[in-house]
């Protein structure tokens, strides 16, 4: 008899002490527990007056159906800020659905994602499939990173926003959803409509309700709440009782984050997993703070792995970037290193960088839709 695998669901975080949150906070969290389970709380911590303002804003956007985009750098926490638009909202209970813009450089592929296709209307289109409008219907959709998002698909998705309707590729009749847009970018989109990259009908239609989200630097002291939130976390999860010490504290009070909240979870799952003792010290993490201020040890590192130990483009860079672990410049970086290895010749790059000839206008593609040729 064939054995089936049994899926086994991750044992729930312990609750941790939910004293560094506010009232707002504290709601947010306990909804996303309901409708996440505990492994996926939403912890919005801080009590600087920026912060708790974005708060209040928040609970007030929350209770309109309009579109909203949410600005701010890379590790603010802008999908945090969807979710608790919301969680805060009529429609919590109803889908939330998230897409990456930057994943799908193709216009067929984009426009399938958002309003799905019928079956034989492009090439890879073997089935019928539903897009996030229609599987969002009663809920909220959540467009990470919209400055990337394809030119064919900022026109369809205009209509949807202007109309309530949209039209699967190849599809003879169109449909009607009732769920809302939130979008989070950390591009500046009045630029990319001056280079004519972004709509700016769509861009101006987006900004019925507009959410900056402030850098952690310019958060006053939250850092060090969320520093000891996280350690709150990592001791309810492991068991184990550690802090940071004061030497390292010292060097963290003078760091200015550019990798904001991302950056200091990181900061504090490394430190708490390095420290041999109940102490972390500055040598167990100090390193993420270099490559946070801009060293080129990940790029180095990125690029040998591809180009002398023959790893995949794809795996090594490609998908790091859509998850976020290596940014823009970053990647650009890389390849503007290989380019001139390969003396300037795109095709020679390809090779350089083990990919097969027929990678050749996928590769293009994706350098000309993120803006990463050299």
């Amino acid at each position: 008899m064939k054995r089936v695998a049994t899926r086994i669901d991750p044992p729930p975080i312990p609750e941790p002490d939910t004293n560094f949150l506010s009232e707002q906070a504290l709601q947010v969290r306990q909804h996303s527990i309901k409708e996440w389970g505990p492994n996926r709380a939403v912890n919005m911590v801080g009590r600087s007056p920026c912060f708790v303002e974005l708060l209040a804003k928040i609970e007030k956007i929350a209770k309109f159906g309009e579109p909203v985009l949410i600005t701010g750098e890379s590790g603010v926490g802008k999908e945090s800020i969807a979710q608790a638009i919301y969680l805060l909202s009529d429609l919590r209970g109803g889908p939330f659905a998230p897409v990456n813009c930057p994943q799908y450089c193709d216009g067929n592929l984009t426009v399938s994602e958002l309003f799905g296709h019928r079956r034989g209307s492009f090439t890879g289109a073997v089935t019928d499939r539903k897009g996030v409008f229609e599987l969002a219907e009663g809920g909220v959709i959540f467009l990470d990173e919209i400055g990337d998002l394809h030119l064919e698909a900022q026109a369809m998705l205009l209509r949807a926003l202007a109309t309530g309707e949209f039209k699967p590729i190849g599809a003879d009749r169109s449909r009607v959803s009732e769920a809302r847009l939130v979008a989070a970018t950390n591009r500046p989109l009045n630029q990319l409509v001056g280079a004519r990259q972004f709509r700016n009908d769509l861009y101006f239609r987006l900004r019925y309700f507009q959410v900056p989200v402030p850098p952690l630097r310019a958060r006053g002291d939250d850092w060090r709440l969320l520093l000891d939130y996280s350690m709150a976390l990592l001791r309810a999860k492991y068991g184990v009782v550690k802090r940071f010490s004061p030497s390292s504290l010292k060097l963290l009070e003078g760091y200015d984050w550019p990798g904001n909240v991302r950056q200091l979870i990181s900061v504090a799952t490394a430190g708490y997993a390095m420290a041999d003792g109940d102490a972390i010290e500055p040598e167990e993490f100090q390193g993420l703070l270099e490559e946070g201020e801009g060293s080129g040890d990940s790029v180095d590192e990125t690029y040998r792995r591809v180009v002398e130990g023959g790893e995949s483009f794809w795996n090594e860079v490609y998908r790091p970037f859509l998850d976020r672990d290596l940014n823009r410049r970053e990647v650009r970086a890389i390849v503007k290193r290989g380019y001139l290895a390969a003396s300037g010749n795109y095709q020679n790059l390809v090779e350089l960088f083990h990919m097969s000839r027929s990678n050749y206008q996928r590769f293009m593609d994706f350098l000309r839709h993120h803006r990463l040729k050299p």
